[in-house]
């Protein structure tokens, strides 16, 4: 994957295997004649404004912010589960959380329910390291200026569902969508619940999740390939407190840190992996293994239960918090495949919403963000769809008959426009962001210096373009996405020149047999606020590539005067066996 495909039309027909479909749109101008009639599929469906295939934070935000903002519209939710359970995406970024607290004025429930997050945190390992307190560690030393939050997702989801049906929205729960049928602006869908029916809508909204309903059944959903990475999670109940750890453990490991280390989205680095272990505002802890299945080997099948508490046993840090813990084996789950992505973001009437459109991997926790940055976008052009209709391209939209009326009227030139705009810049969104951050970083999770110059670099962009702007000058959420401006090409190119040498740097290391080398008794210490501290974090970063660069030209030398080089070992595999614990990285 390079840069983002051109968008392409769909065929006429559905593809094969694709259900109950009976039309795609092309993503270009649409025809001037209206679609064809859809009546014949069930007499005088109840027409709605806008059906939402999804009840869980997706398609709830955006049943919130269509009728708040344009409360003349009618909205309905399909929503398949009588109640959510737990699920990942459980840290928010500082992008996201700005959407939560002043996009959907949910401050109350997020102080009063969730876990504030103080920034990323990373823990690194080797043969030296026995805990937490020799391990080298990279993060903030002070609580977090900027808010972001630790969720209970279950309990996030109904408190967003709750929401959107008091502001207005029609819910339909436990129901799911069985058929579906597309047309221009006009679209029917069945409904199973307690009985069958049909609705019909000018705007479809799949916020469906990894189900993709709308988007597997227009075909527009493909696998990443090039990024192979699965996960396996569960949540753990009396996981050990790393700050009462720290406070028990030595003076130089305590007084290192004036926040709380817990609540940090704490990593657990290593080649090839990373473990995430997030605290919980009902005192559970999510623990989850990403991994490259090029690099590691970690079983999903029927001995997966042992294999992952092996695999966190074998990481000291790890091991040191979760002695005497449990494990909720009916929570234990699993992704064979973590990263796919649409062609096609939205047609004539409907659109993909966050996990429904695409997902990339869960490393700086970047799901809520697709889903704040893609229901906000959509949701700006529905309701400018139907300001058009109304004549009022700015007041709220009333519920008028030309509206209600569900009449397949052909967008204006400039609805059109902004439907091509919103495709291409989310696709740019992807691609980029996936060649710049995320391509091979695996190969150099397990080298502290140079995972934590990445870290530092990346999150200093993410400050300087993004979060700072949307706080400091337009005081307001944004649709953007990261990478989406034809301008990003700058911090495009160099994040990706930077990614690269990091790999090629971690490769060197583990070709002369110096891997790991730098996992423990280091510190870097860092802050996440709105002012200067993003601007500190890249001239870190900068420094630490530097030094990694010199070393790089000493290991050079080193290995010129060699008789015999050692063999590179960066492709090696590591397995995880049953019998025992064992290291999770290449020795």
């Amino acid at each position: 994957m390079t840069e983002p495909p051109a968008p392409r039309a769909a065929a006429s027909g559905p593809p094969a295997g694709s259900g109950a479909v009976t039309a795609i749109l092309e993503l270009q101008a649409p025809a001037a004649a209206p679609a064809p009639a859809l009546e014949a599929l069930s007499p005088e469906p109840k027409r709605y404004d806008v059906v939402i295939l999804g009840g869980a934070a997706a398609g709830a935000s955006a049943a919130i912010l269509l009728r708040r903002d344009a409360p003349g519209l009618s909205v309905l939710i399909v929503e398949r589960a009588a109640a959510f359970d737990a699920k990942v995406g459980e840290a928010t970024t500082e992008m996201s959380a700005m959407f939560l607290t002043r996009r959907l004025a949910q401050w109350e429930h997020l102080e009063r329910q969730h876990l504030p997050k103080e920034g990323l945190r990373y823990w690194f390992s080797n043969s030296r390291v026995h805990g937490h307190a020799e391990a080298s560690e990279s993060g903030p030393y002070q609580r977090s200026t900027v808010p972001s939050f630790q969720l209970r997702r279950d309990v996030l989801d109904e408190h967003l569902l709750a929401t959107a049906v008091k502001e207005g929205a029609e819910l339909r729960r436990p129901a799911r969508a069985v058929e579906v049928e597309v047309g221009d602006f006009a679209h029917r869908v069945i409904i199973e619940g307690e009985g069958n029916e049909t609705v019909a809508c000018r705007w479809l909204l799949d916020a469906t999740g990894r189900a993709t309903f709308l988007g597997k059944r227009l075909g527009l959903i493909e696998r990443n390939h090039e990024h192979p990475t699965s996960a396996i999670w569960c949540r753990w109940e009396g996981v050990r407190h790393v700050d009462d750890l720290a406070a028990r453990g030595p003076l130089a490991f305590s007084r290192a840190n004036v926040g709380s280390r817990r609540l940090s989205t704490n990593h657990y680095m290593g080649y090839g992996y990373w473990v995430w272990i997030i605290p919980l505002g009902n005192g559970d802890t999510s623990i989850g293994v990403v991994f490259d299945r090029r690099l590691v080997s970690l079983q999903q099948g029927k001995y997966r239960e042992a294999e992952y508490v092996d695999f966190l046993r074998a990481i000291p840090a790890v091991a040191e918090l979760i002695e005497g813990a449990r494990l909720r084996r009916d929570d234990l789950r699993s992704y064979s495949h973590l990263a796919y992505v649409t062609r096609q973001y939205m047609g004539n009437g409907w659109a993909l919403l966050g996990d429904a459109a695409a997902f990339l991997d869960p490393y700086y926790s970047p799901g809520l963000d697709h889903v704040a940055f893609s229901v906000e976008a959509t949701v700006e052009i529905v309701k400018a769809d139907f300001a058009a209709a109304a004549g009022e391209a700015t007041a709220p939209v009333p519920l008028t008959p030309a509206i209600s009326s569900m009449a397949a009227r052909p967008p204006s030139p400039e609805l059109a426009a902004r439907i091509a705009e919103h495709n291409a810049a989310f696709l740019r969104s992807y691609h980029r962001f996936f060649q710049a951050v995320y391509k091979d970083k695996y190969y150099y999770m397990g080298e502290a210096d140079l995972l934590t110059a990445s870290m530092l670099l990346d999150t200093a962009q993410y400050y300087i373009f993004l979060v700072i702007p949307a706080y400091n000058f337009f005081g307001r959420f944004h649709w953007m996405p990261v990478f989406g401006p034809q301008p990003a090409f700058f911090s495009y190119h160099l994040m990706r020149i930077y990614n690269r040498r990091f790999k090629a740097l971690a490769q060197a290391r583990r070709g002369a047999g110096e891997e790991d080398l730098r996992n423990d008794g280091r510190r870097v210490k860092m802050l996440f606020d709105l002012k200067l501290a993003p601007f500190r974090m890249g001239a870190k970063g900068v420094k630490l590539w530097a030094w990694a660069e010199l070393d790089n030209l000493r290991l050079a030398a080193k290995g010129a005067f060699r008789r015999k080089p050692a063999p590179a070992r960066g492709d090696e595999r590591v397995d995880v066996e049953d019998a025992a614990p064992q290291a999770p990285r290449v020795k």
